[in-house]
């Protein structure tokens, strides 16, 4: 029958408190080095599957200054958006999600719009209804967002355990059609907004 070869400190007289303590950081430390091995293997996993349905992908996680990121992927949508641009969405794992990760992209509000939107009777109105229809249409698609105008950030958390590939081709179509989505309320705003009214002309005269 076989035996488990890890030492439980916690139920050991013959070690002291300090002994113990040691030992139970050195096994701490062994176990983040570990799942931080598993989380990079299934990182460049998802990039080989990314790259072989033809998304360019680059590697940022050594260009990444935010310490709780450990692993970033940079992706490029397979087309263009509507507005043209060709926004990426990115592929993180941190430090504070064990057996996750997560996938965002940020929607900034064409200065265009923005700058109409500000010549409308009552901007505050207009934009609050508008974040309204947009939860309507993305919080379905089982996609999060933040608000802080003139940036929305979208995003989902995946969990990699058992992950199939059919499952996160999902949400990354999910991701980008969700974006499409928050291009095209915005766009149809700037066409459905009237600008402030302008003085009434005077009657020409006869």
């Amino acid at each position: 029958m076989s035996t488990s070869t890890k030492l439980d400190v916690t139920n050991n007289p013959t070690l002291n408190n300090g002994q113990k303590e040691n030992t139970m950081e050195k096994d701490k430390v062994k176990d983040e080095k570990e799942l931080i091995k598993v989380k990079e293997s299934k990182f460049y996993e998802l990039v080989d599957w990314l790259e072989k349905w033809g998304y360019k992908v680059i590697d940022r996680t050594k260009e990444s200054k935010i310490k709780e990121i450990e692993f970033q992927a940079e992706i490029y949508p397979l087309s263009p958006y509507s507005s043209g641009l060709n926004t990426p969405l990115f592929l993180e794992f941190q430090n504070d999600l064990d057996d996750g990760f997560i996938i965002r992209t940020t929607f900034n509000l064409d200065k265009d719009i923005e700058s109409h939107l500000k010549n409308q009777k009552d901007m505050a109105r207009e934009t609050a209804l508008t974040y309204i229809e947009i939860e309507q249409l993305v919080l379905p698609m089982k996609i999060s967002m933040i608000k802080s105008y003139p940036l929305i950030n979208l995003y989902k958390v995946v969990f990699y355990n058992d992950l199939k590939r059919q499952f996160f081709y999902d949400c990354i179509i999910d991701l980008v059609n969700s974006m499409s989505l928050v291009i095209g309320k915005w766009d149809a705003k700037y066409y459905d907004v009237k600008p402030k009214s302008a003085p009434a002309q005077s009657e020409e005269k006869k």
